[in-house]
């Protein structure tokens, strides 16, 4: 309670406000038949209130700098300065480039050969330490490109449940997934995906995002490598959809994506090209 006020500041403001109300009501009949005083009451009003602000001092302080004082200058308009990098892309792609290939160019082996290492090193450990009756072999390079193949497209054929893409009855929709892979074996990869060794010395685990740290700095970099933005960018949050387990995950009731992760994204105005990306790691209701 002692950071409150105790009313002693008001009761000071009240007491200042009646003694000068009392001495206002002397001066006026001290004054009442002076020839000095105005006849008209709004004059007199006025004469008798610029008596008592002629006595105060008006301590202009830090309102100094805000006087109505002006001063003669040259103008100099801003000049608008120009972009001297050359947008678009930075690398020689044919006319009849695919999708695919777009994306192999962000997609680079370097990458491929980090999923395969890592995910065969997380089942490594983790069969280690907890001994499992289900089978294991290596991923290879081949099944981890079907493996995010078929992520990819999950994403897009939205099914209620993951392994309904799996199922074969009739009377339910059908898909080829089977014949890209077995669904244990695509449960066997999802379970042992990794891009970052736990037992690793090198990493600053007071990061959140220290397991996807090596992942996301990849992307940026690849991003901004492969095409350069324009001079009119962009910088916004978005929100990639997510309802898990999170401690960071974010709820927007007047977003159209409500439950996610939050990202503060710089992008190119026009076409959206993405240059620079950053993961909020603090929950919403913090």
């Amino acid at each position: 309670m002692d950071d409150l006020s105790d009313g002693s500041d008001i009761e000071d403001v009240e007491y200042s406000f009646n003694e000068r109300s009392v001495n206002e009501n002397e001066l006026e009949d001290e004054l009442e038949d002076s020839d000095d005083v105005p006849a008209d009451p709004l004059a007199r009003d006025q004469w008798m209130r610029g008596m008592f602000e002629e006595e105060e001092e008006v301590d202009l302080g830090e309102f100094v700098g805000f006087q109505d004082e002006w001063k003669m200058g040259s103008y100099h308009p801003c000049r608008k300065r120009e972009f001297s990098r050359k947008p678009g892309v930075k690398i020689d792609l044919p006319d009849d480039a695919t999708p695919l290939l777009v994306f192999s160019k962000i997609f680079t082996e370097e990458l491929w050969l980090r999923l395969v290492t890592e995910t065969n090193l997380y089942a490594e450990q983790s069969r280690n330490e907890t001994p499992s009756s289900s089978k294991w072999t290596p991923v290879t390079m081949t099944e981890m490109k079907t493996f995010i193949g078929l992520c990819v497209a999950m994403g897009i054929l939205r099914l209620p449940a993951r392994r309904d893409h799996w199922r074969q009855k009739k009377w339910l929709f059908q898909t080829n997934f089977p014949e890209a892979m077995a669904r244990d074996r695509f449960a066997m990869i999802w379970r042992y995906l990794h891009l970052q060794d736990n037992q690793a010395n090198d990493v600053d685990r007071s990061d959140k995002l220290w397991k996807l740290r090596w992942f996301l700095n990849y992307l940026t970099s690849q991003f901004q490598s492969l095409y350069e933005v324009n001079g009119y960018v962009t910088v916004d949050e978005s929100m990639v959809k997510f309802k898990g387990r999170l401690a960071f995950h974010q709820y927007l009731p007047l977003k159209p994506t409500k439950w996610g992760v939050k990202v503060w994204v710089m992008a190119e105005s026009s076409t959206g090209a993405l240059q620079e990306w950053s993961l909020l790691t603090v929950p919403s209701w913090r």
